[in-house]
């Protein structure tokens, strides 16, 4: 039980903004890119990416608290 609540403050504390400075840095490079008249495929797939693993891992941490 102990084990399981260090992992809940470390993904609370450090994955979970981790992945949204991840994701804020694919979408402005994605802007840029869209501005550039530059292919945004790989920022399109990377962000899907992001948004599934962020979204898993808030999913993770609130039935964790429950």
């Amino acid at each position: 039980m102990e084990e399981m609540i260090s992992f809940m403050l470390i993904m609370l504390l450090l994955g979970i903004p981790l992945l949204g400075v991840l994701w804020f840095v694919n979408f402005t490079t994605f802007l840029k890119n869209l501005k550039n008249d530059k292919s945004t495929h790989n920022q399109t797939v990377l962000g899907i990416a992001l948004t599934f693993v962020f979204i898993f891992a808030l999913m993770v941490c609130y039935t964790g608290t429950h």
